[in-house]
């Protein structure tokens, strides 16, 4: 039992690590910012970055929906406390990264 437990515990830590990320606005390259990168470096034509670009947020929106899937089966393996803990480290870690955000976005303002 205490494997199960141990391993949920490390399943929701990671979904921990990845919820932020994903539920906050996205603060790193965005669909627009990495076609814009593409298009420079391999010089793409206007049509091939649309295509390129809706193929990137497709993929974001089915990484998101798995992401939810997943959050949501471990969720139901979960006891009420271990929930309200996990949420718990959850938050603290959605803190950490604003924290972090915070730090680049001062030190993209200074260069």
């Amino acid at each position: 039992m205490k494997k199960i437990t141990t391993l949920a515990l490390a399943l929701v830590t990671g979904a921990a690590l990845t919820g932020p990320v994903m539920a906050a606005p996205k603060p790193g390259p965005g669909p627009d910012r990495m076609v814009e990168h593409m298009a420079k470096e391999l010089d793409l034509n206007a049509d091939q970055q649309a295509r390129i670009k809706t193929i990137m947020e497709e993929q974001g929106k089915k990484m998101r929906a798995l992401h939810d899937e997943t959050e949501g089966r471990i969720k139901a393996v979960l006891t009420p406390e271990q929930q309200a803990k996990a949420e718990a480290m959850r938050e603290k870690r959605r803190e950490k990264w604003e924290e972090r955000k915070e730090k680049m976005q001062e030190r993209r303002g200074k260069e």
